[in-house]
């Protein structure tokens, strides 16, 4: 074989690898995610109801920060309490969670935004508090936030700043920096949140923004009451780990 044969084969296959290399999208192993998902408050003996949605939803998350690029775990049952997400909450860069949700009375007599951890319980499980997962985070950047909870997605909630997301809304064309976060006001039936969940993670993975992948699951059938509500940056595209300011399609 001529080198100058040998040396166009190679640059062929090197080209090659390297269009498979930017279609596989770089990769993430130092953006950690997290998955929680309640399953043992929801099951037939807690609420007399075969509810099957919450680890449906729990698979469609993992999958779905997986496809972003975020090394991700998923947690439930027995494992899923609150000291496991406070210490994992220092190294998160993406966090969902399926739980019981609302604004809690704290010890220190104030009302904070908090979820119920799972720990096999049906009652009696604690909270964890948006106080303690600020505490906890400390200056730790946070992409992608979904609390798949009642009430956590309202103008008086303290979990999008205890994850670092301030409570703007940056629309087409503005900017909030590469974060996201997604709650649900009032209280909101698992179907429904199951619908919108599984639309937002399928839009997303055409390569939508975050924003446009919200409003597309919107137009989902729910029942009367149903709401979601955003905070961040509308055109981030989604994918896991800090870009530079304004940097809105990078990858």
């Amino acid at each position: 074989m001529s080198p100058g044969r040998r040396t166009r084969q190679l640059a062929v296959l090197l080209a090659l690898m390297t269009l498979a290399a930017v279609a596989a999208g770089p990769a993430r192993a130092a953006y950690q995610a997290t998955v929680d998902a309640n399953v043992s408050a929801f099951t037939f003996d807690c609420i007399k109801v075969n509810d099957t949605y919450p680890s449906k939803m729990r698979a469609a998350a993992l999958a779905g920060f997986r496809n972003l690029g975020f090394t991700t775990t998923s947690y439930s049952g027995a494992v899923f309490t609150r000291a496991h997400v406070l210490a994992r909450t220092a190294a998160d860069w993406g966090y969902y969670v399926h739980s019981h949700g609302d604004h809690y009375w704290n010890p220190d007599g104030r009302q904070y935004a908090g979820f119920k951890e799972d720990a096999g319980l049906c009652t009696g499980a604690k909270t964890v508090f948006s106080k303690e997962i600020a505490a906890a985070r400390g200056t730790q950047k946070s992409n992608l936030v979904i609390m798949s909870t009642c009430h956590l997605g309202e103008s008086v909630t303290t979990m999008p700043g205890a994850f670092g997301i301030a409570k703007v809304k940056a629309a087409t064309g503005a900017w909030a920096g590469p974060n996201f976060y997604l709650g649900y006001l009032g209280s909101a039936w698992d179907s429904d949140e199951f619908t919108f969940e599984t639309r937002f993670w399928s839009a997303l993975g055409p390569g939508l923004g975050v924003g446009e992948a919200f409003d597309e699951a919107r137009l989902g059938s729910f029942n009367a009451g149903f709401a979601a509500n955003w905070y961040g940056s509308y055109d981030w595209t989604g994918r896991a780990g800090p870009l530079p300011t304004g940097c809105t399609k990078c990858l």
